[in-house]
């Protein structure tokens, strides 16, 4: 009797003001040294999974927009609370670094539209 080994996709999706987390088993086809070629229990899509990216929360959102952000990982069923902890910790630390963007930006335009008002009050005050 063989026993199927099954892998689980933890994907936290943030959208604005709800995280919600969706967990999905993927059904092993083949284990080499390097990677598992796995495929989802409904669909007919295979993935190449190397080793190294099990257990690794990857960001799948390029760019932020309309307030969402998504974080994936491919982990064993033991794991999937742990990943959900990582992800949540990902999700955070882009939520930083857009912050910290976010503020730059917003110091520069503060810096231009600040120098803008002292020409406009000095080229009203000259004529």
């Amino acid at each position: 009797m063989t026993i199927q080994k099954k892998l689980f996709k933890v994907t936290g999706e943030l959208h604005k003001d709800q995280l919600e987390f969706k967990v999905s088993a993927w059904k092993l086809l083949i284990e080499t040294n390097r990677y598992y070629e796995i495929k989802p229990l409904t669909g007919t899509a295979v993935k190449r999974l190397y080793k190294e990216k099990l257990n690794a929360a990857t960001t799948e959102t390029q760019y932020y927009a309309n307030g969402a952000l998504v974080v994936s990982a491919f982990c064993m069923e033991e794991y999937i609370e742990e990943i959900q902890q990582r992800i949540i910790d990902q999700l955070e630390s882009k939520i930083d670094i857009y912050m910290h963007e976010l503020t730059l930006n917003r110091k520069a335009i503060e810096g231009v539209s600040e120098h803008l008002r002292k020409e406009h009050v000095s080229s009203v005050s000259s004529t």
